[in-house]
C-alpha cells in the first residue's frame, strides 16, 4: 500500500475497538474516574502500561514507515502536514489526527487512546490556526482578562482539529534580556508572569485541553544563555522562578508541567526529586503528569555527564517524579521496568497519571472530532478580531514628540527591513511555519488605514514623514550578546504576502540598521521608528533624534492593522513594558524589584536606572488619580482591598494601567524595595471617571523567612499607586497581621 494511502481511508474504518469487546468497568462513563483508572491498571500488563508513558515525535517522512501505534503520547500530524506538501485547512488535520487516533485504540488490547499533543504559545500551533501576539506582548497589555479570552480560542482551535495537551504556557521569569526566548516568557515580574500563567492556563484546562507550563524550572543562566545552570539560591527560587509554577497549578488548575534542561543545585531538572515530587507533586498537590522537555533525559547523560547512559539518565527521572519522557522514549524502558531499576510502583504510579488525564478528558468515550466543525471554528472572524483587539492592546509607546497621531500628513515613507513583513516570533504555526491566509504587515495596513501615499523605500526628501521598521534576531537557540540594532543576520522567510520572520527561518538580509535610522534623522524630517523585538534593544545613540517610538513586539497576524491604526490614531495606544529597558547591556541583568545594595546602585557611566522603567508606556491622552482609598490595617488570611477614582483628562479614548505596588518596612529577611502587587487596565472616554477596586491577596504580603516557612509577619507595609514602576502618584501605610499563608 502506498506510504500516503490511509489519508483516503473512510472515518468509518474502526478496527477492533474497545467499544466492541466485553464491558468492563473502566468502560463505564458514569463510574468515578479513579475508579475507572484503577480498573484498568489492575488489567494491563507491564508492556501496556510502558506503551502509555512512551512518546513519539516523527516527520512526514517517517510517519508511515516508524509510527508506533502503541505508544500512548504523539506529536501531533497536523503539526508537520506542510512538510509533506499535504492541505493544512482544519478539516484536513482533523482528519488526520482523527486516523492516527483510530489507530492507536486498535494498536493496543484495551482500546486505550493516544494523548495528541502539540504546541500553543501564542496560537494553536499546527499552521493554519489564528496566530495571536507574542507572550511578552500579551503581558505588555497588563490585560490578564483579555489574555483568558485569548485562551479560550486557542483551546477551542485545538480541540476542533483534536489536539488536546499542550506545551505552554512559557512562565520563566525573564531577568536577563540577553535569553533568545524571553519572548516567550511575560517578562520580569513575579506577578505578572503569574496572573498571566494563571489567565491562559485556565483557559485551556476549562477549553478540555492539558495546559503544561514550562520549563519548570528558570531555563537560562548566567550571560542569559539558555538552559545555563542559574546560581540562585533556594530562597530565590521560591521567592522568584516557582512561584509562577505555584500559581499555575494550585490556582489555575494546569495539568501537565514540563521540566528544564538546566540543573538547579547541581541536580538536573527532570531527575530532581526536590523539584518534581517533593515541591510539585507532595507540596503543591499537583495530579497531571510531568513530561520532559524534547530530548532533555538524553542530555543528562551526554550533556551533564550524570548518568552512564540514555537508560539510566531515563530511570533517574522517572524515580524522581517525571511521568513521560519527550520526545522519543527510550526503547530500554521495559528492561528498566523488568529489571528492577525503575520499580512497579513507580511504573504504576506514572501509568495511573497518564490514564487519570486520559479519562478526565473524555478520550475514551469521544476519542475522535468532527472535521467539518473544525472548518467552522478555526480562525473564524470573531477569532481574527480579537487578535486584532490583542495586537492593539500590547502597542506600547516609548517616545512621543506630537507627531502621532499621524496627522495632516500626504505621503508617508516606510523603511527598514520590518516594514512589510509579519513579524510573530518564535512558536508560530507548525513546524512548516505559519500557514494562514489574511496575515497583514504594516506597509498593508497602512495602505489600508491612511487615505494618503504610503510607499516603500522612496526618495525620504519627498515625503512628510518617514516610519523606520527594525528588526532583531531572537528566538530558542539565539541569545544575544548585544542590545544593538544588527547589521546583519536579520532572518526572513518569504511568503506569498510579503515576508514573515519567525521560527523556521530560511534567509539572510544583510543591512546596517542603524545606519540606515541615523540618515533618516539627518534629512531633518521627523522620524517614528516601530520596534518588532521581544526583548530590549539598545536605542540611546539615536533615540533623541527620533520624534517617536512605538513597540510593537511581535504582534501576530493581525499586527499590520493593529499598528497602521495606533500610528493613524484610530486607536489609542495602551501597553505597558512587562521589563525594565536599560539604557545600555553593561546594566544587564536588571529588574526593578530588586533587593537593597550595601553600597549604591549606579555605575561611572549613568545611574544605574533604565531609560524606560517596568510598566512604562504613554498615551494620546492623559490621566488624573484621585480619592485614593487605602485600608490602615489587614487582617490575617483576608484580602486587601484598594480603590482610586481615575478620570481620563485628555482629548481622547484611552487605555490606563492602574499599577499597585508596594514593600515591606521591616522584615527579618532582605526584602525587595518595590514589588508590583496588582493591576488592572480600564478605558475611558474623554473627561470619564471611574472608581476602580484592587483586591490583593493576603499572601501577596508574605516572604520566605529564616526557617524557610512561607507566612506573613506581622507589621507596616508602604502602598502605593504608581504610573510605573519609577513613578508614584499616591500612596499610604498598612498594618498587615501575621499568619501563616497555607
Amino acid at each position: 500500500m502506498h506510504r500516503y494511502f490511509w489519508i483516503l481511508l473512510s472515518l468509518l474504518f474502526v478496527g477492533c475497538t474497545a467499544s466492541h469487546r466485553e464491558k468492563y468497568p473502566y468502560q463505564n462513563p458514569d463510574l468515578p474516574v479513579e475508579k475507572r483508572v484503577n480498573d484498568l491498571l489492575k488489567r494491563m500488563s507491564v508492556e501496556d502500561k510502558v506503551n502509555q508513558i512512551s512518546a513519539q515525535l516523527l516527520f512526514m517522512d517517517e510517519f508511515f514507515d516508524q509510527r508506533d501505534y502503541s505508544v500512548g503520547h504523539i506529536r501531533n500530524v497536523g503539526h508537520f502536514l506542510p512538510d509533506g506538501g499535504f492541505p493544512n485547512n482544519p478539516a484536513e488535520v482533523a482528519r488526520h489526527i482523527n486516523e492516527d487516533t483510530q489507530r492507536s485504540i486498535q494498536a493496543n488490547p484495551w482500546g486505550i487512546p493516544v494523548l495528541q499533543h502539540g504546541e500553543a504559545l501564542h496560537g494553536a500551533q499546527w499552521g493554519n490556526a489564528t496566530c495571536f501576539p507574542q507572550s511578552i506582548a500579551m503581558a505588555a497589555t497588563f490585560d490578564d482578562e483579555l489574555y483568558y479570552r485569548v485562551g479560550q480560542v486557542v483551546a477551542k482551535e485545538l480541540r476542533a482539529v483534536g489536539v488536546r495537551q499542550v506545551y505552554a504556557p512559557v512562565i520563566n521569569i525573564t531577568r536577563d534580556q540577553r535569553w533568545g526566548r524571553g519572548q516567550e516568557s511575560y517578562g520580569e515580574d513575579v506577578l505578572m508572569n503569574s496572573r498571566m500563567g494563571v489567565a491562559y492556563v485556565k483557559a485551556l484546562q476549562e477549553g478540555g485541553i492539558v495546559a503544561t507550563p514550562k520549563h519548570f524550572v528558570d531555563n537560562y543562566g548566567e550571560g542569559g544563555h539558555d538552559s545555563f545552570a542559574p546560581l540562585h539560591s533556594w530562597r530565590e527560587m521560591r521567592e522568584v522562578y516557582l512561584e509562577p509554577f505555584r500559581a499555575c497549578v494550585q490556582e489555575g488548575g494546569a495539568r501537565g508541567i514540563m521540566s528544564a534542561y538546566n540543573s538547579i543545585d547541581g541536580i538536573p531538572c527532570s531527575a530532581n526529586a526536590r523539584l518534581l515530587t517533593d515541591i510539585l507533586k507532595k507540596e503543591w498537590g499537583f495530579q497531571g503528569i510531568v513530561v520532559s522537555d524534547y530530548g532533555a533525559v538524553e542530555i543528562i547523560h551526554n550533556n551533564h555527564f550524570m548518568a552512564a547512559s540514555h537508560d539510566d539518565a531515563l530511570a533517574m527521572s522517572l524515580e524522581a517524579g517525571m511521568d513521560l519522557e519527550l520526545a522519543n522514549t527510550s526503547t530500554g524502558l521495559l528492561e528498566l521496568v523488568k529489571g528492577g531499576k525503575v520499580s512497579r510502583e513507580t511504573l504504576d504510579e506514572a501509568v495511573s497519571r497518564v490514564l487519570r488525564i486520559k479519562f478526565e478528558l473524555g478520550l475514551f468515550d469521544n476519542p475522535l472530532v468532527d472535521p467539518e466543525q473544525a472548518e467552522e471554528e478555526v480562525r473564524s472572524p470573531e477569532h481574527r478580531e480579537l487578535a486584532y483587539e490583542s495586537a492593539v492592546k500590547s502597542m506600547t509607546l516609548l517616545r512621543n514628540n506630537g507627531i502621532l497621531p499621524l496627522k495632516g500628513v500626504r505621503r508617508i515613507g516606510l523603511y527598514g527591513p520590518a516594514a512589510d513583513v509579519v513579524t510573530l516570533g518564535d512558536y508560530s504555526g507548525g513546524r512548516g511555519g505559519w500557514k494562514g491566509e489574511g496575515a497583514i504587515s504594516p506597509y498593508e495596513g497602512l495602505k489600508n488605514a491612511f487615505d494618503g501615499q504610503v510607499l516603500l523605500n522612496p526618495d525620504p526628501r519627498t515625503c512628510d514623514v518617514l516610519l523606520f521598521f527594525p528588526s532583531i534576531t531572537e528566538e530558542e537557540g539565539r541569545d544575544r550578546s548585544s542590545f544593538r540594532l544588527p547589521s546583519a543576520h536579520v532572518v526572513q522567510r518569504e511568503t506569498t504576502h510579503a515576508v514573515i520572520i519567525g521560527d523556521q527561518q530560511e534567509s539572510l538580509v544583510t543591512v546596517d540598521q542603524e545606519k540606515m535610522v541615523r540618515d533618516l534623522i539627518a534629512t531633518g524630517k521627523p522620524v517614528v521608528v516601530v520596534l518588532h523585538n521581544g526583548a530590549v534593544i539598545e536605542v540611546t545613540d539615536w533615540v533623541d533624534g527620533t520624534a517617536a517610538v512605538l513597540d510593537a513586539w511581535y504582534p501576530g497576524e493581525q499586527g499590520g492593522r493593529a499598528i497602521a491604526d495606533v500610528l493613524t490614531g484610530k486607536r489609542n495606544p495602551g501597553g505597558r513594558l512587562p521589563f525594565s529597558w536599560v539604557r545600555t547591556i553593561g546594566q544587564n541583568p536588571y529588574y526593578y524589584s530588586i533587593k537593597p545594595s550595601g553600597r549604591g546602585y549606579g555605575y561611572v557611566e549613568n545611574d544605574g536606572r533604565p531609560l524606560y522603567p517596568f510598566g512604562y508606556g504613554l498615551s494620546y491622552t492623559s490621566f488624573e488619580y484621585s480619592a485614593f482609598q487605602l485600608p490602615s490595617q489587614l487582617k490575617a488570611g483576608e484580602s486587601l482591598r484598594v480603590k482610586v477614582t481615575v478620570t481620563n483628562t485628555g482629548p481622547v479614548e484611552g487605555d490606563e494601567v492602574v499599577q499597585l505596588y508596594a514593600h515591606d518596612e521591616l522584615a527579618c529577611v532582605a526584602r525587595p524595595l518595590k514589588e508590583l502587587i496588582a493591576f488592572k487596565r480600564i478605558t475611558l472616554s474623554p473627561g470619564e471617571s471611574r472608581e476602580v477596586e484592587l483586591e490583593v491577596p493576603y499572601r501577596q504580603f508574605a516572604l520566605w523567612d529564616t526557617h524557610m516557612v512561607h507566612r506573613v509577619e506581622e507589621g507596616w507595609f508602604e502602598v502605593w499607586l504608581g504610573r510605573n514602576a519609577d513613578e508614584k502618584v499616591t500612596g499610604g501605610r498598612v498594618y498587615v497581621s501575621g499568619g501563616l499563608t497555607d
